[in-house]
């Protein structure tokens, strides 16, 4: 899948960097090597300031720098570019279709008609679209494509924070799309099937087919503390937005078997979470291994919770 906006300039071709804002830090995760011999050379975890991401939403860039000065000096400097994950709901993600035309085409016809579909207009934002493997029976009539767009204003800012610190981005798009690329694996996988990364304010949950992300949809649920994240009343909210996803995708893809989904993110190792999810949703439930899933050597040992981070780095090996 395409990043919202990409830059191609690579220092270093045999390493991979990505950084993920969420949460209430800034991830990074560097690789080098290639798919099947994947290993870990940096991990680090900058925290981030009260009030920077406001539930899942930049909402003071300005004090990213901080941020971006300490981890430039943890690296001891940017020695590759790095594709940079932004909060899922800075950005507007839409599936759309048209008739079968080449990609140039599609984006040319979505300039023209931006408006009707996102709540601002196409001068105002920074854009970009990739096809998508729907299963639809029209599709050979078709080209489906996700669109991906926030407000130019918002990403201008960024770069500008990122330069200031010495950091050369590769790409930007929004973590929720790295965290699918992370949980689909290196190949895909077979058929239809949910990934949902549950995190302390905001919960991503995503309809997969074969390799594509087709629906992306985030929901606001407080686990901000212990005593949320250890009673049902916490969790609860978890399992109806997975029912209500279910019933929609359904009614969307009858031809469609749903029958399993992927667990992650920084709570999604709750071990109450897949029972819940498995009896109340009818679902199999697998928890995230990206270590396992991608065959990665860490020396630091597991990755959990730099899933975001990871999609990220391997955006461009796959």
């Amino acid at each position: 899948m395409a990043s919202i906006f990409t830059k191609s300039s690579r220092k270093n071709r045999n390493s991979f960097a990505g950084a993920a804002l969420h949460g209430d830090s800034l991830r990074y995760l560097e690789l080098s090597g290639a798919l099947g011999s994947l290993s870990v050379v940096r991990q680090e975890m900058i925290p981030l300031g009260r009030g920077i991401i406001v539930k899942d939403s930049l909402a003071d860039t300005g004090r990213l720098l901080p941020a971006l000065e300490e981890l430039k000096s943890a690296l001891g400097g940017f020695h590759c570019p790095v594709a940079l994950g932004i909060p899922a709901r800075d950005v507007i993600l839409r599936l759309l279709d048209y008739p079968r035309m080449d990609i140039g085409d599609v984006k040319e016809a979505l300039q023209l008609e931006f408006d009707r579909f996102f709540p601002y207009p196409y001068a105002e934002a920074a854009a970009d679209i990739s096809e998508v493997e729907v299963p639809n029976r029209e599709a050979a009539d078709k080209i489906f494509v996700l669109a991906a767009t926030c407000r130019r204003r918002a990403v201008d800012d960024l770069m500008r924070m990122t330069a200031r610190a010495g950091m050369t981005l590769s790409a930007v798009e929004p973590v929720n799309v790295a965290f699918f690329r992370a949980a689909a694996g290196p190949r895909g996988k077979p058929g239809g099937y949910f990934v949902v990364f549950v995190e302390p304010e905001t919960t991503h949950i995503i309809l997969g087919y074969r390799d594509n992300g087709i629906l992306f949809r985030s929901a606001s649920v407080d686990l901000t503390t212990q005593e949320l994240r250890e009673s049902d009343d916490g969790l609860m909210p978890i399992l109806r937005d997975v029912q209500n996803t279910v019933v929609f995708a359904g009614n969307q893809y009858k031809e469609l078997a749903l029958d399993s989904l992927v667990l992650g993110g920084l709570l999604g190792r709750d071990s109450r979470l897949p029972l819940l999810l498995e009896s109340g949703a009818a679902l199999t439930v697998s928890v995230l291994d990206v270590r396992e899933l991608w065959g990665i050597y860490s020396p630091a040992g597991g990755i959990g919770g730099f899933e975001a981070a990871f999609g990220l780095a391997v955006r461009n090996l796959t």
